[in-house]
Protein backbone atom coordinates (compact mmCIF):
# COMPACT_ATOMS: atom_id res chain seq x y z
CA UNK A 1 0.00 0.00 0.00
CA UNK A 2 1.56 3.50 -0.55
CA UNK A 3 1.90 5.54 1.26
CA UNK A 4 -0.33 8.73 1.61
CA UNK A 5 0.46 11.87 -0.40
CA UNK A 6 2.29 14.69 1.81
CA UNK A 7 -0.63 17.62 2.16
CA UNK A 8 0.90 20.34 0.58
CA UNK A 9 0.42 23.77 2.59
CA UNK A 10 2.19 27.00 3.41
CA UNK A 11 4.94 25.26 5.47
CA UNK A 12 6.03 22.70 1.89
CA UNK A 13 5.58 26.28 -0.02
CA UNK A 14 7.89 28.09 2.50
CA UNK A 15 10.21 24.84 2.62
CA UNK A 16 10.34 24.44 -1.19
CA UNK A 17 11.27 28.30 -1.64
CA UNK A 18 13.51 28.65 1.16
CA UNK A 19 11.84 31.43 3.29
CA UNK A 20 9.47 31.92 5.81
CA UNK A 21 5.83 30.36 6.32
CA UNK A 22 5.14 34.37 7.54
CA UNK A 23 6.94 35.48 4.32
CA UNK A 24 4.76 33.40 2.19
CA UNK A 25 1.05 34.20 4.05
CA UNK A 26 2.59 38.00 3.69
CA UNK A 27 3.20 37.11 0.12
CA UNK A 28 -0.51 35.42 -1.07
CA UNK A 29 -2.33 38.53 1.04
CA UNK A 30 -0.51 40.95 0.47
CA UNK A 31 -0.02 42.37 3.60
CA UNK A 32 3.78 42.84 4.20
CA UNK A 33 5.15 45.84 5.86
CA UNK A 34 8.21 45.63 3.78
CA UNK A 35 8.60 44.87 0.10
CA UNK A 36 9.35 41.31 -0.50
CA UNK A 37 12.20 41.12 -3.18
CA UNK A 38 11.36 40.46 -6.68
CA UNK A 39 13.81 37.34 -6.32
CA UNK A 40 12.28 36.18 -2.87
CA UNK A 41 8.53 36.39 -4.97
CA UNK A 42 9.83 34.35 -8.05
CA UNK A 43 10.82 31.62 -6.05
CA UNK A 44 7.41 31.73 -4.14
CA UNK A 45 5.57 31.68 -7.34
CA UNK A 46 7.96 28.78 -8.84
CA UNK A 47 7.04 26.53 -5.40
CA UNK A 48 3.78 26.88 -5.51
CA UNK A 49 3.25 26.21 -9.25
CA UNK A 50 6.04 23.47 -9.13
CA UNK A 51 4.02 21.91 -6.28
CA UNK A 52 0.16 23.35 -7.55
CA UNK A 53 -0.80 24.69 -4.51
CA UNK A 54 -3.77 27.48 -4.62
CA UNK A 55 -4.83 28.88 -1.08
CA UNK A 56 -8.28 27.94 -0.85
CA UNK A 57 -10.62 24.89 -1.26
CA UNK A 58 -12.35 25.22 -4.29
CA UNK A 59 -8.86 24.27 -5.99
CA UNK A 60 -8.03 21.20 -4.28
CA UNK A 61 -11.70 19.54 -4.34
CA UNK A 62 -11.37 20.19 -8.28
CA UNK A 63 -8.47 18.57 -8.72
CA UNK A 64 -9.67 15.76 -6.17
CA UNK A 65 -12.81 15.53 -8.59
CA UNK A 66 -15.22 16.11 -5.44
CA UNK A 67 -18.51 16.39 -5.27
CA UNK A 68 -18.67 20.56 -4.76
CA UNK A 69 -18.77 22.11 -7.77
CA UNK A 70 -15.49 24.22 -9.11
CA UNK A 71 -16.19 28.14 -9.53
CA UNK A 72 -15.49 30.78 -11.98
CA UNK A 73 -15.84 34.54 -11.59
CA UNK A 74 -16.54 36.71 -14.36
CA UNK A 75 -15.27 40.77 -13.44
CA UNK A 76 -16.02 43.10 -15.81
CA UNK A 77 -13.09 45.17 -15.74
CA UNK A 78 -14.75 48.72 -16.47
CA UNK A 79 -17.60 48.94 -14.11
CA UNK A 80 -16.50 45.81 -11.38
CA UNK A 81 -17.60 48.06 -8.56
CA UNK A 82 -20.94 48.37 -10.77
CA UNK A 83 -24.26 46.17 -9.68
CA UNK A 84 -23.67 42.86 -11.42
CA UNK A 85 -27.29 43.26 -13.22
CA UNK A 86 -26.10 46.23 -14.99
CA UNK A 87 -23.15 44.62 -15.93
CA UNK A 88 -24.70 41.20 -17.53
CA UNK A 89 -27.51 43.89 -19.05
CA UNK A 90 -25.04 45.25 -21.55
CA UNK A 91 -25.81 43.09 -24.93
CA UNK A 92 -22.56 41.89 -25.52
CA UNK A 93 -21.75 40.56 -22.26
CA UNK A 94 -25.10 38.97 -21.53
CA UNK A 95 -24.67 36.99 -24.78
CA UNK A 96 -21.27 36.13 -23.45
CA UNK A 97 -22.29 34.86 -19.71
CA UNK A 98 -25.19 33.47 -21.46
CA UNK A 99 -23.25 30.86 -23.88
CA UNK A 100 -20.10 30.71 -21.03
CA UNK A 101 -22.44 29.54 -17.76
CA UNK A 102 -23.90 26.44 -19.76
CA UNK A 103 -20.55 25.81 -21.21
CA UNK A 104 -18.89 25.79 -18.22
CA UNK A 105 -21.70 23.66 -16.24
CA UNK A 106 -22.04 21.04 -19.19
CA UNK A 107 -18.18 20.53 -20.52
CA UNK A 108 -16.28 21.17 -16.69
CA UNK A 109 -19.47 20.87 -14.43
CA UNK A 110 -18.59 24.60 -12.83
CA UNK A 111 -20.88 27.60 -11.78
CA UNK A 112 -20.18 31.26 -12.97
CA UNK A 113 -20.04 33.62 -10.87
CA UNK A 114 -20.25 37.75 -11.75
CA UNK A 115 -18.30 39.26 -8.96
CA UNK A 116 -18.81 43.25 -7.94
CA UNK A 117 -16.13 45.01 -5.99
CA UNK A 118 -16.43 47.74 -3.64
CA UNK A 119 -13.29 49.56 -4.47
CA UNK A 120 -11.04 48.75 -6.94
CA UNK A 121 -8.27 49.80 -5.59
CA UNK A 122 -8.61 47.83 -2.09
CA UNK A 123 -6.21 45.03 -1.77
CA UNK A 124 -8.84 44.15 1.35
CA UNK A 125 -11.95 44.24 -1.11
CA UNK A 126 -10.00 42.18 -4.16
CA UNK A 127 -8.45 39.07 -1.47
CA UNK A 128 -12.62 38.67 -0.15
CA UNK A 129 -13.85 38.76 -3.74
CA UNK A 130 -11.27 35.99 -5.20
CA UNK A 131 -12.03 33.39 -2.02
CA UNK A 132 -13.21 30.50 -3.65
CA UNK A 133 -12.90 30.73 -7.18
CA UNK A 134 -10.61 28.27 -9.18
CA UNK A 135 -10.55 30.66 -12.37
CA UNK A 136 -11.37 34.14 -12.83
CA UNK A 137 -12.51 35.62 -16.81
CA UNK A 138 -12.20 38.95 -16.68
CA UNK A 139 -13.48 41.31 -19.78
CA UNK A 140 -11.89 44.27 -21.05
CA UNK A 141 -10.21 46.59 -18.49
CA UNK A 142 -7.10 45.11 -16.05
CA UNK A 143 -7.02 46.13 -12.30
CA UNK A 144 -3.34 46.03 -11.42
CA UNK A 145 -4.89 44.75 -7.84
CA UNK A 146 -6.80 42.13 -8.67
CA UNK A 147 -3.83 40.57 -11.29
CA UNK A 148 -1.49 40.89 -8.13
CA UNK A 149 -3.76 39.19 -5.64
CA UNK A 150 -4.67 36.35 -8.50
CA UNK A 151 -0.44 35.89 -8.61
CA UNK A 152 -0.26 35.55 -5.32
CA UNK A 153 -2.75 33.26 -4.81
CA UNK A 154 -1.68 30.99 -8.20
CA UNK A 155 -5.08 31.61 -9.21
CA UNK A 156 -5.86 31.59 -13.22
CA UNK A 157 -7.07 34.37 -15.01
CA UNK A 158 -8.44 34.35 -18.38
CA UNK A 159 -8.56 37.89 -19.66
CA UNK A 160 -11.12 38.31 -22.71
CA UNK A 161 -11.26 41.58 -24.78
CA UNK A 162 -13.03 42.57 -27.82
CA UNK A 163 -9.52 44.11 -28.86
CA UNK A 164 -6.12 42.88 -29.11
CA UNK A 165 -4.77 46.14 -26.95
CA UNK A 166 -6.75 46.61 -23.74
CA UNK A 167 -7.14 49.37 -20.89
CA UNK A 168 -4.73 48.77 -17.76
CA UNK A 169 -6.05 50.57 -14.29
CA UNK A 170 -3.57 50.79 -11.03
CA UNK A 171 0.13 50.44 -10.64
CA UNK A 172 1.54 47.72 -12.76
CA UNK A 173 5.11 47.89 -11.36
CA UNK A 174 6.05 44.46 -10.21
CA UNK A 175 2.88 43.07 -11.74
CA UNK A 176 3.69 40.71 -14.27
CA UNK A 177 0.57 39.93 -17.56
CA UNK A 178 0.55 36.32 -15.70
CA UNK A 179 -2.52 35.21 -17.52
CA UNK A 180 -3.77 33.61 -20.58
CA UNK A 181 -5.38 36.65 -23.56
CA UNK A 182 -8.15 35.59 -25.66
CA UNK A 183 -9.46 38.25 -28.29
CA UNK A 184 -11.04 39.10 -31.29
CA UNK A 185 -10.77 42.10 -33.68
CA UNK A 186 -13.95 44.46 -33.56
CA UNK A 187 -11.52 46.58 -36.22
CA UNK A 188 -11.79 43.36 -38.66
CA UNK A 189 -15.38 42.88 -38.29
CA UNK A 190 -15.92 46.54 -39.82
CA UNK A 191 -13.31 45.99 -42.45
CA UNK A 192 -15.15 42.26 -43.32
CA UNK A 193 -18.49 43.89 -43.48
CA UNK A 194 -17.06 46.57 -45.54
CA UNK A 195 -15.47 44.59 -47.68
CA UNK A 196 -18.54 41.94 -48.18
CA UNK A 197 -20.95 45.53 -49.40
CA UNK A 198 -17.99 46.48 -51.55
CA UNK A 199 -18.32 43.05 -53.16
CA UNK A 200 -21.96 43.84 -53.66
CA UNK A 201 -21.00 46.87 -55.68
CA UNK A 202 -21.40 49.90 -53.17
CA UNK A 203 -18.93 52.61 -53.48
CA UNK A 204 -20.69 55.42 -50.85
CA UNK A 205 -19.77 54.41 -47.55
CA UNK A 206 -21.21 55.95 -44.71
CA UNK A 207 -20.30 54.80 -41.23
CA UNK A 208 -22.07 55.92 -38.09
CA UNK A 209 -20.17 55.61 -35.06
CA UNK A 210 -20.56 55.43 -31.61
CA UNK A 211 -20.30 58.27 -29.14
CA UNK A 212 -18.11 56.42 -27.43
CA UNK A 213 -14.79 57.42 -29.74
CA UNK A 214 -11.66 58.32 -27.67
CA UNK A 215 -11.81 61.64 -29.40
CA UNK A 216 -15.50 62.01 -26.84
CA UNK A 217 -14.81 59.23 -24.54
CA UNK A 218 -10.95 58.37 -23.86
CA UNK A 219 -12.08 56.44 -20.85
CA UNK A 220 -13.80 53.56 -20.36
CA UNK A 221 -14.94 51.83 -23.65
CA UNK A 222 -13.39 54.24 -26.21
CA UNK A 223 -10.82 51.72 -27.34
CA UNK A 224 -13.09 49.27 -28.51
CA UNK A 225 -15.34 52.10 -30.22
CA UNK A 226 -11.86 54.07 -32.26
CA UNK A 227 -10.69 50.49 -32.77
CA UNK A 228 -13.93 49.69 -35.14
CA UNK A 229 -13.71 53.62 -36.47
CA UNK A 230 -9.68 52.84 -37.47
CA UNK A 231 -10.85 49.83 -39.10
CA UNK A 232 -13.43 51.74 -41.30
CA UNK A 233 -11.47 54.14 -42.27
CA UNK A 234 -8.48 51.55 -43.20
CA UNK A 235 -11.11 49.77 -45.35
CA UNK A 236 -11.88 52.85 -47.04
CA UNK A 237 -8.21 53.72 -48.03
CA UNK A 238 -7.60 50.66 -49.32
CA UNK A 239 -10.49 51.48 -52.03
CA UNK A 240 -9.68 54.14 -53.54
CA UNK A 241 -12.90 54.01 -55.53
CA UNK A 242 -14.75 54.78 -52.65
CA UNK A 243 -16.12 57.31 -50.66
CA UNK A 244 -16.76 57.36 -46.66
CA UNK A 245 -18.39 59.74 -44.38
CA UNK A 246 -18.08 59.24 -40.42
CA UNK A 247 -20.47 60.66 -38.45
CA UNK A 248 -20.66 60.33 -34.46
CA UNK A 249 -23.24 61.01 -32.10
CA UNK A 250 -22.63 64.38 -29.38
CA UNK A 251 -22.35 62.85 -25.87
CA UNK A 252 -25.40 63.97 -24.13
CA UNK A 253 -27.84 62.61 -21.56
CA UNK A 254 -26.86 59.21 -19.96
CA UNK A 255 -24.23 55.95 -21.13
CA UNK A 256 -26.54 53.85 -21.48
CA UNK A 257 -25.87 52.02 -25.24
CA UNK A 258 -29.67 51.76 -25.51
CA UNK A 259 -29.22 55.47 -25.64
CA UNK A 260 -27.52 54.61 -29.17
CA UNK A 261 -30.82 54.24 -30.82
CA UNK A 262 -32.64 57.78 -29.91
CA UNK A 263 -28.70 59.36 -30.56
CA UNK A 264 -28.50 58.05 -34.09
CA UNK A 265 -31.82 59.39 -34.87
CA UNK A 266 -31.54 62.42 -33.48
CA UNK A 267 -28.01 63.05 -35.40
CA UNK A 268 -29.71 61.37 -39.01
CA UNK A 269 -33.05 64.36 -38.07
CA UNK A 270 -30.36 67.07 -37.64
CA UNK A 271 -29.36 66.19 -41.29
CA UNK A 272 -31.89 64.92 -43.47
CA UNK A 273 -30.11 63.96 -46.69
CA UNK A 274 -27.59 62.10 -44.92
CA UNK A 275 -29.00 58.73 -46.28
CA UNK A 276 -30.19 60.41 -49.79
CA UNK A 277 -26.72 59.15 -51.70
CA UNK A 278 -25.06 56.82 -50.03
CA UNK A 279 -25.04 52.92 -51.17
CA UNK A 280 -24.02 51.53 -47.65
CA UNK A 281 -24.22 51.89 -44.13
CA UNK A 282 -21.90 50.35 -41.69
CA UNK A 283 -22.83 50.88 -37.70
CA UNK A 284 -21.07 50.88 -34.67
CA UNK A 285 -23.32 47.81 -33.41
CA UNK A 286 -26.78 46.55 -33.73
CA UNK A 287 -28.56 49.12 -32.07
CA UNK A 288 -27.53 52.06 -33.75
CA UNK A 289 -27.54 49.76 -37.15
CA UNK A 290 -31.43 49.49 -35.91
CA UNK A 291 -31.43 53.04 -35.39
CA UNK A 292 -30.48 54.09 -39.03
CA UNK A 293 -32.91 50.87 -40.16
CA UNK A 294 -35.73 53.28 -38.66
CA UNK A 295 -34.47 56.64 -40.13
CA UNK A 296 -34.37 54.84 -43.58
CA UNK A 297 -37.58 53.37 -43.89
CA UNK A 298 -39.08 56.64 -43.02
CA UNK A 299 -37.17 57.69 -45.85
CA UNK A 300 -38.06 54.95 -48.45
CA UNK A 301 -34.72 53.61 -48.05
CA UNK A 302 -35.24 49.73 -47.46
CA UNK A 303 -32.73 47.84 -45.83
CA UNK A 304 -31.37 44.96 -47.78
CA UNK A 305 -33.20 45.98 -51.04
CA UNK A 306 -31.87 50.16 -52.08
CA UNK A 307 -29.59 50.42 -48.95
CA UNK A 308 -27.17 47.84 -47.74
CA UNK A 309 -26.75 48.13 -43.74
CA UNK A 310 -24.59 46.20 -41.24
CA UNK A 311 -24.08 46.08 -37.36
CA UNK A 312 -22.21 44.39 -35.15
CA UNK A 313 -22.63 42.17 -32.06
CA UNK A 314 -25.62 40.23 -33.41
CA UNK A 315 -27.37 40.38 -30.06
CA UNK A 316 -30.04 38.24 -29.08
CA UNK A 317 -32.55 41.15 -28.31
CA UNK A 318 -32.40 42.89 -31.87
CA UNK A 319 -32.50 39.82 -33.93
CA UNK A 320 -35.89 39.96 -35.06
CA UNK A 321 -36.25 43.50 -35.44
CA UNK A 322 -35.23 44.27 -38.89
CA UNK A 323 -33.98 40.50 -40.22
CA UNK A 324 -32.07 41.94 -43.14
CA UNK A 325 -29.50 43.85 -41.93
CA UNK A 326 -25.91 41.87 -41.84
CA UNK A 327 -24.34 41.99 -38.55
CA UNK A 328 -21.33 40.05 -37.22
CA UNK A 329 -20.27 37.93 -34.22
CA UNK A 330 -17.53 36.63 -32.67
CA UNK A 331 -17.36 32.93 -32.99
CA UNK A 332 -18.73 32.03 -29.44
CA UNK A 333 -18.86 28.39 -29.29
CA UNK A 334 -15.21 29.04 -30.40
CA UNK A 335 -14.57 31.44 -27.29
CA UNK A 336 -16.45 29.34 -24.87
CA UNK A 337 -14.74 26.03 -26.18
CA UNK A 338 -11.08 27.63 -25.48
CA UNK A 339 -12.21 28.89 -21.98
CA UNK A 340 -12.82 25.46 -21.12
CA UNK A 341 -9.75 24.17 -22.52
CA UNK A 342 -7.42 26.39 -21.03
CA UNK A 343 -9.01 26.00 -17.55
CA UNK A 344 -8.35 22.91 -17.70
CA UNK A 345 -5.18 22.71 -18.60
CA UNK A 346 -4.45 25.24 -15.59
CA UNK A 347 -6.14 23.03 -13.19
CA UNK A 348 -4.51 20.78 -14.13
CA UNK A 349 -1.28 22.41 -12.60
CA UNK A 350 0.13 23.15 -15.98
CA UNK A 351 3.21 25.44 -16.33
CA UNK A 352 3.08 25.90 -20.22
CA UNK A 353 3.40 29.40 -21.69
CA UNK A 354 0.47 31.60 -21.42
CA UNK A 355 -1.33 32.02 -24.42
CA UNK A 356 -2.23 34.75 -26.55
CA UNK A 357 -4.89 33.79 -29.20
CA UNK A 358 -7.55 35.39 -31.56
CA UNK A 359 -10.48 33.93 -31.84
CA UNK A 360 -12.20 34.34 -35.32
CA UNK A 361 -15.40 36.52 -36.15
CA UNK A 362 -18.20 35.27 -37.92
CA UNK A 363 -20.62 37.47 -40.78
CA UNK A 364 -23.71 37.08 -39.57
CA UNK A 365 -27.00 37.25 -42.70
CA UNK A 366 -24.74 37.79 -45.13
Amino acid sequence: MEPPAEKVNINTIAKTAKVSTTTVSNFINGTEVFPISAETRGRIRAAMRKLNYRPHIGGVLIRRQATRPGKVGFVMGEDCTQPVLFSAGIPLVQRFLLELEQVLFQKLGMSLEILRVGDEDSRTDWNERLLGLDCLINFGQINALMCDTLSRRNLPMIEVSSTERFRRHGDFSGVEDEFDLLYWRNDRQIEMAFEHFYAKGARRFLYMSSFNVRSQRPEFYGYDAQAKLDGFLRALAAHPDCTGTVLTPPMSGDFNMFREFAQVRELLASRPGALDDVEAVICHNDIVAHGVASCALERGRIPGRNLLLSGEGNFRELQYWYPVITTSSVDYPALTRRICELIRLRAEGSTDAFRREEIPTLLVNP
